[in-house]
């Protein structure tokens, strides 16, 4: 059974994520507007910062009301189109592997990162398109949900664990590489009709070895196993 995934619009989960974004992200750069990323001073405490992150994003989602709303329509619209031809593809994918269970949520958000709590299954994407599609985030996000349970039933894994002698990120790394090949496979490609998924910093080798596997062989277990996560 495919998941029944909901988009909403809650600027107060939207002032959480970014609060703890500022907190825990290093690529918190590209996670705020040029406008906004005065918050970062070291001359505001925690608790001013905060209060101003509230304000900001409530007067945010206040003066773009309509334009929020009439986004998150046309999204909703634009993923009930495709997302039969997408669960199709990730079950060919993923060999037939359920997708967990659970409530899957979709959050707007006016910042330009889009974390994910893979427990939760939830997720943050953007109202309109401005730096990514709403769509292609969506479907990325979506993935790794999957992903994630997939490694975990498979090899015991979760996108926390530490592999001897590998980068402390690694089955982080090795999960964004993977939807990088996924998103530039043709078959998944032509759902979104989206622009090349370019490699993570640091991830360009595993990319290239793990894009040429795929093109040779679409098996997942196959892909996994030579060498990444076994």
């Amino acid at each position: 059974m495919v998941p029944n995934l909901k988009l909403v619009i809650n600027p107060e989960a939207d002032i959480k994520n970014c609060i703890r974004f500022i907190k825990e992200s290093e690529f918190v750069d590209w996670f705020l507007p040029l406008d906004f990323q005065y918050i970062l001073s070291k001359k505001f405490s925690s608790l001013e910062r905060g209060k101003i992150i509230r304000e900001y994003t409530r007067y945010r989602y206040k003066i773009n009301e309509a334009k929020i709303k009439q986004g998150i329509n046309a999204t909703k619209k634009r993923w009930r189109k495709a997302e039969n031809k997408f669960y199709k593809i990730i079950n060919e994918i993923f060999q037939g592997h359920p997708w967990p269970k659970g409530k899957y949520l979709g959050i707007a958000s006016i910042y330009f990162m889009y974390p994910r709590d893979i427990g939760a299954k939830t997720f943050y994407f953007p109202w309109v398109k401005i730096k990514a599609d709403p769509l292609r985030v969506i479907g990325h996000e979506m993935i790794h949900f999957i992903f994630f349970d997939y490694i975990k039933k498979k090899y015991g894994l979760n996108e926390n664990s530490k592999i001897k002698s590998k980068d402390p990120k690694y089955v982080w790394q090795v999960s964004e590489t993977f939807n990088n090949v996924m998103e530039n496979w043709k078959p998944y490609k032509n759902i979104f009709r989206e622009n090349d998924s370019k490699p993570y910093p640091g991830c360009e080798k595993m990319y290239q070895l793990m894009k040429q596997q795929w093109n040779k062989k679409q098996d997942i277990s196959e892909l996994l196993d030579k060498g990444l996560l076994k």
